[in-house]
Parts: structure tokens; sequence; C-alpha cells
């Protein structure tokens, strides 16, 4: 059950690969080893349908947690509250009741593979879902947290590479610009976290929707206060990043293993880490989103995984996207197994009515991740000349990776 406004499939057929294997090492499990049981948490921190947002908020803000159940009178679970929900529905007095507001999230079961887990948190865009018996009892939860936590100790991962994964060259905002301006940026670009640099251009903080809430807050403890004097959106346009940002952040190179990367996003309970070379610069940012969609990306099968975010064209769109996407999918498939495709779009009205479309593709393949960026005012050419130009890097990848090998004494018979 997929029950977000994003638009998820497989796409087949493509011709049959092979999956990595890599070597067991000590205390390491393989993916198909961990299941829902494995990994849930049993204590389900709940409120009541008649409590209230502010109670709601006060229970994220006391667990440090992103998602509330929530309960009826029977004590049965009917529904959710998620943080995402504080910032986008941000004009919402305090005072409405749960019951009003709830959704009813996707759930897996017990014994659910953690593969499949991580395919369903991709497609409801959910930070964690419900865990139901056999019976259809709620009986845990499971968080993006939950399984990287565990992610040091599968075998999968073991020789992989931050850079293998992560977002190269993230956008970043300074230290002096505003919440909106984060909050835009978000938005446009997909991302739930946004480095933050100084005046010389140096990494000095991340600015995320944890951080938003704070800001959040604000028009709310002024209506609480009986001040209701002045625009509830004004202190975001006039608070800057540096008061609200997370300082200093936990950063990673390149080079280091997801494994470590995993272990220090769980010992900080962060969600992103900014890839930094040995010079200070700002190389990528790998983020548990990334290690979700890499695990998803191991299960076994011949479809590649593909998740479209910001469309708003109609069905004739996403069908003319599914021919062209699966027409490079099995011109990739020639070089690399092409394992999970995500591409979020983004409209911009720069010219009257005209929209312009930007385009931000990343694939996940057997040779590491690929990603591209287009923008034409024709969604369907961007999306074209998006993967042709992924292509072309792909092909490229290939070529010089033979040129190495040919090179190489050993071919060359010396």
């Amino acid at each position: 059950m997929k029950l977000s406004k994003e638009q998820s499939f497989y796409i087949s057929p493509l011709s049959k690969g092979e999956h990595k294997i890599l070597p067991e090492g000590e205390n390491l499990a393989g993916i198909d080893d961990y299941t829902a049981k494995d990994l849930m948490s049993k204590n389900l921190i709940a409120a009541s349908k008649d409590e209230t947002l502010s109670h709601a908020m006060g229970i994220m803000k006391k667990h440090g947690i992103s998602e509330v159940m929530i309960k009826d009178e029977d004590g049965d679970m009917v529904g959710m509250v998620t943080q995402e929900m504080f910032t986008q529905r941000r004009h919402l007095p305090l005072s409405t009741k749960l019951e009003n507001v709830m959704h009813s999230p996707p759930s897996v079961q017990v014994d659910d593979n953690v593969v499949d887990i991580c395919e369903m948190l991709m497609s409801s865009g959910y930070r964690g879902i419900p865990v139901t018996s056999h019976e259809g009892d709620i009986i845990g939860f499971v968080s993006r947290s939950d399984i990287v936590r565990k992610i040091p100790r599968m075998v999968e991962f073991k020789d992989l590479k931050v850079n293998e994964i992560m977002t190269p060259t993230p956008s970043t905002i300074t230290e002096h610009d505003t919440i909106d301006m984060a909050k835009n940026m978000m938005r446009d670009f997909d991302e739930k976290v946004i480095p933050v640099v100084n005046k010389d251009g140096k990494l000095s903080g991340m600015i995320g929707i944890k951080d938003m809430i704070k800001s959040d807050l604000y028009p709310y403890l002024r209506e609480e206060k009986g001040d209701m004097t002045g625009e509830r959106d004004s202190p975001h346009r006039e608070i800057e990043i540096r008061s609200l940002m997370t300082s200093p952040p936990i950063t990673t190179t390149p080079d280091e293993k997801c494994v470590d990367a995993a272990r220090k996003m769980a010992k900080n309970d962060i969600s992103t880490l900014i890839a930094l070379d040995e010079d200070g610069e700002i190389k990528g940012i790998i983020t548990t989103i990334d290690l979700i969609e890499t695990l998803a990306s191991f299960k076994e099968g011949e479809q590649v995984y593909v998740q479209i975010t910001g469309l708003n064209e109609g069905p004739d769109t996403l069908d003319m996207m599914y021919e062209l996407i699966q027409k490079y999918l099995q011109k990739f498939n020639n070089v690399i197994k092409p394992l999970v495709m995500n591409i979020h779009v983004v409209t911009h009205n720069e010219a009257g009515t005209e929209t312009k479309y930007s385009l931000r593709i990343r694939l996940q393949s057997d040779h590491g991740m690929f990603y591209v960026k287009e923008y034409d005012w024709n969604i369907m050419r961007a999306l074209d000349e998006g993967l042709e130009h992924m292509r072309r890097v792909i092909f490229d990848e290939k070529e010089k990776k033979l040129d190495r090998m040919r090179k190489h004494p050993k071919y060359r018979g010396q």
C-alpha cells in the first residue's frame, strides 16, 4: 500500500545481472537475516486522538522522535502525526485535536525483510512506520534510524564507501540567510538538511527540519501569549540561519566507509553527514535516505525501482516519462546494473504562465551512484537530456576503466 503523492513503480524487463557478493566478516550478517522483528522498537509512543497538536509536539520534543502514533478510546492505534506536518501546516492552532489532522500510515508485518521495509519507507515518504503481527495488531515501530543502527553489521555494506552513494556538490546556504530561504531550498531540492557556510564559503553548520520546528513554534508561542500583532509568518523572514543551525556539524569524508558513517549517524542521532575533503571543501552529503535507498537496491530481481517526486502533470505525462525512462534503463543495463532511480521535479513560473522545469536524477547501480541535473521549458525534453547526460557519464566511466585496464602491465603482456 502506497499512500504518498509520489509516483513509484518498477520498470522491466532488463537483461539479467549479478549482484555484487562481498566476503563475510566477523559478526556480520546478510540483509536476508534482518526482519522487522529484529529492527523494530516495541516501545510505542502514542497520544490520544482527543489530545491536541500542542501535546503531540511536546511528546516529539521530549522523546526526540519524528512521529507520534494516535490511539482511540480503546487503546487501538488509529493513525499517526509527523514532524513534517508542523512545517507544512504551521497555521493550524495548537488547540487542534489530533483526530482532525492524523493520517493512516502504511505498515509492514513482523516477518517482512529489511529490504522490503526500506522500499515501503521510500514509497511512502515516512521516516518510520508501524509493524503489525500476523493478526493485524500493531506491535512495534520501525524507523530509518532503527535500520541505520543495524547497517554496520550488514555484510553488504562492508566495503562500500561514502563517495559511492553520496550526493555530490550539494546546495548550500549562508549563515545570514533566512529560515524562509532555507524552507524554499528544501522544497525545491527535495532536501531535509542543508549545509551552512560562513562568509569564506567554509562549512560552519547544518540546518534541517528539526531546526525548523523551533522557528515554527514562534508564531504559536505569540498566539498563546495573546500577542496577535503582525503577520504570523514574519519571524521566518527575520530569523537568520545561524541562530537555529546545528553547529559544529558532524562530518565524514568521501573515502570513509558507509558503516562508519552509519555509526556516526546513530551515535549522534542525526540523519545527515557532510563529506569534506582534506582541505575542508564540501564534496558531498550522505543521508539516512541514501543508506535506505542503497539497502532497497539489494532486492533480488530484474526490475528497477523508480520514484518520481514533485510531479504535478497528468497521467499522460507520466506514461511518456515511463517509456523514456525504460528506454534509457535498457541502455544503461549494457554497462551497469541499474537498481534504484529517483527523479525530483521542480516547477518554476519565470515567464508569465510558461513553466520551467528543473530535474534532479539519481541512479543507484552496482557501480555506485550517478547524479545529474537538467533544466528546460519542456519536461520531456529536460528528462531526455538529463538521461542522455547520465548515459554519457556512465559510458565514459566504462571507457576510463577499460583504458586503465589496457595500460596495466597484466594486460600489456609485461
